[in-house]
């Protein structure tokens, strides 16, 4: 071990203050939380927020959803595979460009984005209850720029 391993491992955080395991837990509990009760409607939290966010901005193209949602394009296809299987989604052709698939919600997947904006509500309500208004913006700030910070897939190595 080099003398500047040594100095990045004695600098290193303990597990549980690093930004990257708290988001990994952060993550993990909302997954147990919300996906039980949303699995009466076949959905998980990802494809819960999937859905919030085609009811929010209107239709998508496939590769927008990638960008917005950041999960890999094989990911997103299975996603939104079962989602239109289960009627939420519709995914069509462009006319004008045969490479792009357009995502919509069907009327059953904008009844059921009322549901995920709820379950969302609902983690926010606890959320809210230790922090204010003013620190939850200041986290949101922080995280939006800590995800700016993060490299992209094949900017980086070991």
């Amino acid at each position: 071990m080099t003398q500047q391993q040594a100095l990045q491992g004695a600098n290193r955080r303990p597990l549980e203050d690093r930004v990257s395991f708290l988001t990994h837990r952060i993550n993990a509990q909302l997954q147990q939380v919300c996906n039980p009760l949303i699995a009466d409607y076949k959905l998980d939290l990802y494809s819960s927020r999937i859905i919030v966010a085609i009811a929010e901005k209107g239709p998508l193209k496939v590769g927008e959803l990638v960008d917005l949602m950041a999960l890999p394009q094989s990911t997103m296809s299975h996603q939104l595979k079962r989602m239109e299987r289960d009627d939420y989604v519709t995914r069509t052709r462009s006319e004008t460009d045969n490479r792009t698939v357009v995502i919509e919600l069907t009327q059953k997947g904008s009844d059921v984005s009322k549901v995920c904006n709820r379950l969302s509500d609902v983690i926010m309500d606890n959320v809210s209850k230790n922090l204010s208004n003013d620190e939850i913006e200041q986290l949101s700030t922080l995280l939006q720029r800590v995800f700016a910070s993060i490299p992209k897939v094949g900017d980086v190595s070991l």
